[in-house]
């Protein structure tokens, strides 16, 4: 009969669930072992009664001896009743440490009285270590200067009875291990877990100080992308004004020539009809351009009307810029600024040419700024203005502080003609606004 070389054998399987089994045995004992609960505290009790009790066995006991004795020797379950009894005060010693302590001082007394044994040293050792970890600051203080009061006072007294100063240091190491050893332990492991606990309230801290942080960052944000959106509607609405001064203007032309032509004696019936179409299609127009501008104005506030700027009011500009500290250099080696351009062109290079002036003003204080205007004559021509400043341009602008729409809106009154726009640093460590403009040829 043949077998699978890689079927598990019984023994294997059998081994393999032993080694499982003591893996989990040991698992469970370490976590009862190293619990910080009352599932430790069950563990220490127990632990301290079968150590106790190996040493009664042994027979390490009669450590004080008395002369004469108070008491006669007690019998062994004696012991062992005693020793179970001070066991028992471990579990209460994380709820009432000094309670615990006081039962566990009682059966020290007790068992010196017989003589004493180091298996009721162990019991008091667990609890003076409790009583100074979990106990209050004022009963640890009663607590040190209690036991510093016995050690003292014992080894002294110690010392005169036998009239030996060795009497007086072994008493002394003696006592000094039993009652301060276990205290100043339990001293050292509370503050350590206080450093720990303030480490972990000071990262809190930081996680609570970071996230406070980054909620004041996104408010920054959403309080500049305000800021943007209502200088964007604002902008808006000064270019509805300017498109009702410029469309409405010629419409309103158109519906007053026509009516003019329509009063007068027709030379044919034809001719009249089409005056007629092009008087109503011109008042509709009118009258869908009006209704236009009142939606895109309703939330922009109300302020006089004017007429909206050209290119030939660039001496203006220019003027009220030199008038307020900037030095500008104006070149327009072909007169652009005289020669009659299409109204929106004109508006737009005007609006971008202000805002490229203030930028300049704002962001380079005291640097020179040179303009120049220049015009294309071949195919449908266009006009380009250029404006520039000098070393000690505009800085970077921070988020929070700027609304950062001055660029954009010189960019959409170029690219809305079908223009460009560029704007950024150049060769010379300056800042450079570049916007190009196709001529839109005006309808007669």
């Amino acid at each position: 009969m043949t077998t699978d070389p890689a079927a598990p054998s019984p023994d294997r399987g059998t081994r393999a669930g032993g080694t499982t089994w003591w893996r989990t045995v040991l698992r469970a004992l370490r976590v009862l072992v190293t619990a910080d609960d009352r599932r430790g505290d069950v563990v220490t009790a127990v632990t301290t009664f079968v150590l106790g009790w190996l040493l009664l066995e042994v027979g390490l006991v009669d450590i004080v001896r008395w002369e004469p004795e108070p008491f006669g020797p007690p019998e062994p379950w004696w012991r062992v009743a005693l020793l179970a009894a001070g066991c028992a005060l471990i579990l209460v010693k994380r709820t009432h440490p000094m309670l615990a302590l006081a039962g566990g001082v009682a059966v020290t007394l007790v068992d010196l009285s017989w003589g004493g044994s180091l298996a009721v040293v162990l019991v008091l050792w667990d609890l003076l270590y409790g009583a100074a970890l979990w106990a209050g600051p004022r009963s640890r203080a009663w607590l040190w200067g209690t036991a510093l009061a016995v050690v003292v006072i014992g080894s002294v007294a110690a010392g005169e009875a036998e009239r030996d100063v060795r009497y007086f240091v072994y008493t002394a190491l003696q006592l000094g291990a039993v009652l301060l050893v276990p205290m100043w332990w339990a001293d050292n492991v509370r503050q350590k877990s206080e450093l720990a606990e303030l480490e972990r309230a000071r990262a809190d801290e930081a996680a609570r100080a970071a996230e406070l942080e980054r909620e004041r960052a996104a408010d920054l944000e959403q309080l500049s992308a305000a800021q943007r959106h209502e200088a964007v509607q604002a902008e808006r609405a000064a270019m509805a004004r300017d498109l009702h001064d410029v469309i409405a203007s010629h419409l309103s032309t158109i519906a007053i020539h026509s009516g003019a032509a329509l009063s007068t004696p027709p030379d044919a019936g034809r001719d009249r009809a089409a005056l007629a179409q092009v008087r109503e299609s011109a008042v509709a127009s009118l009258t869908e351009m009006r209704a236009m501008i009142q939606l895109l104005r309703a939330d922009a506030p109300r302020d006089p009307l004017a007429a909206p700027g050209r290119l030939d009011r660039l001496t203006d500009l220019v003027d009220a810029a030199r008038a307020s500290g900037v030095d500008v250099v104006v070149e327009d080696p072909r007169g652009v600024a005289g020669d009659p351009l299409p109204a929106a062109v004109g508006q737009a290079l005007h609006r971008i040419a202000q805002e490229a002036l203030t930028n300049a003003r704002k962001h380079a204080p005291g640097a020179a700024v040179r303009l120049r205007l220049d015009r294309e004559v071949e195919g449908p021509g266009a006009v380009t203005l250029r404006v520039g400043n000098g070393p000690g341009g505009r800085p970077a602008a921070d988020a929070a502080l700027s609304a950062g729409t001055g660029l954009l809106t010189m960019r959409e009154r170029a690219e809305g003609l079908g223009g460009t726009f560029a704007a950024g640093p150049d060769d010379d460590g300056g800042w450079v606004v570049l916007a190009r403009v196709p001529l839109v040829e005006e309808q007669p």
